[in-house]
């Protein structure tokens, strides 16, 4: 990458002008602004920015207050629209993105001369396409996942009303598309879709792989959460919505405990769905067994998993997500739906244990197996922690792969094949 020379022959940094539809830069906070997870946004600034780029935002009016990047903002239609329905809001939300956006993003891309146009979601395409054609900068749209299009089980019908926006995103031609690993086997879908394999980048996530060789005091992380001192804990880490089924795993553990009287239930995260798991828990008789730990900050998710002896996952879309895999590289051996490619990183017996999915019987069972059993715990979280260290990625190298991305674009003029180098999967 080199700095480009302003009509005064000054040295510029290049610029990407990113094109969303967030109202903030995505940083996985709280509303008081713990830090409850990893942002993709946050590092992406983080690393672009050290490697000399100049980042534009062109998103929602709203409380901008990174000073990392240049915001240029559109009406926040979304938030005045909010309280309208679903079915009103899928029609409404793309025709206002479109008309208040894709002109905007027209003139700031002239004005700004960025080296790539980075649209993200596919809420973004016809405004990257726009851009593309014309100023002749090179575009790219970044998908953070591609949830309900994996279910190509369901009938056509209800695949496509629910899919139809996104679907109809993949008509607007770009120059690459980079699709983030959410373990839903997003370069299958593109590729089924007609989305030239030499244009998607399936990019795994990023992870801190540094917790594998953190080492926490039982005693002490027990204490912290306030969990008992003895017995075992078994760990249901995710976001309280329907897709994450958090209901699932209290049924599971519902039987568990009737049998093992030391055992206690960890439910960190927080969501719609928190006030129907605590009544839940409270009929079930369990509320002296389950402790909501709501929000856990991120730096201190390997205290809460060295509390830990089972963690649980029971996602409709897959249960390879990243709390899965933290638990992996924690040592905490895990028990999970088979939903997705879960299966390519939790082997059965082998890294993890996998149960039919929607299978509350099986996984309750699964449970028990485990906390009855200290050897395969061990077992299991040894291996799981070579699967880590062996097939996830850093931070830093996620990142150097989508600074490679963006070089090999803004080096290449608008329409060519831009080669990627990690395989559809």
């Amino acid at each position: 990458m080199h700095d480009r020379l302003n009509e005064r022959g000054a040295a510029t940094r290049p610029r990407i002008l990113v094109i969303s539809p967030w109202e903030n830069v995505w940083s996985l906070a709280d509303k008081s602004g713990v830090k409850a997870g990893v942002s993709d946004d946050d590092r992406f600034i983080e690393g672009f920015t050290r490697a000399g780029y100049e980042l534009h935002f062109l998103r929602p009016q709203g409380p901008h207050d990174d000073p990392r990047v240049a915001t240029h903002p559109y009406p926040n239609f979304f938030r005045t629209t909010a309280a309208y329905s679903t079915a009103a809001k899928r029609v409404l939300w793309p025709s206002l993105f479109n008309i208040n956006v894709v002109p905007r993003a027209v003139s700031l891309a002239k004005s700004l001369q960025p080296v790539v146009v980075m649209g993200h979601s596919h809420y973004s395409t016809a405004a990257t396409w726009w851009c593309r054609r014309m100023t002749g900068i090179p575009s790219v749209v970044k998908l953070f996942g591609v949830m309900d299009l994996v279910h190509t089980e369901w009938p056509a019908t209800r695949y496509y009303a629910k899919n139809l926006e996104q679907l109809a995103a993949f008509k607007y031609g770009q120059d690459a598309w980079i699709v983030l690993d959410d373990g839903t086997r997003g370069g299958d879908i593109l590729r089924a879709r007609g989305i030239p394999a030499g244009r998607v980048h399936f990019l795994p996530n990023g992870m801190d792989l540094e917790w594998m060789d953190r080492r926490t005091d039982r005693t002490q992380a027990r204490s912290r959460f306030k969990l008992p001192p003895d017995g075992t804990v078994v760990l249901f880490l995710a976001r309280l919505v329907e897709s994450k089924r958090p209901l699932d795993a209290i049924a599971a553990f519902s039987t568990v405990a009737r049998a093992d009287a030391r055992v206690s239930l960890v439910i960190a995260g927080d969501g719609p769905l928190r006030g129907v798991c605590e009544r839940s828990v409270r009929d079930a008789g369990l509320g002296d067994r389950v402790h909501f730990a709501g929000i856990v900050p991120h730096d201190d998710i390997p205290v809460l998993m060295a509390a830990c002896d089972v963690f649980v996952s029971t996602s409709t879309l897959t249960n390879r997500a990243l709390p899965t895999c933290e638990a992996m590289m924690c040592g905490v051996p895990v028990v999970v739906y088979e939903t997705g490619d879960t299966a390519t990183v939790v082997r059965d017996g082998e890294s993890g244990l996998l149960v039919k999915d929607g299978d509350v019987v099986s996984l309750s069972g699964r449970i028990s197996q485990l906390l009855d059993s200290e050897p395969l715990r061990a077992r299991l979280a040894q291996n799981a922690r070579q699967t880590a260290r062996a097939n996830f990625t850093s931070w830093d190298k996620r990142i150097a792969m989508e600074l490679a991305i963006i070089g090999k674009l803004a080096a290449k003029k608008t329409g060519d094949r831009i080669q990627s180098d990690r395989p559809l999967r």
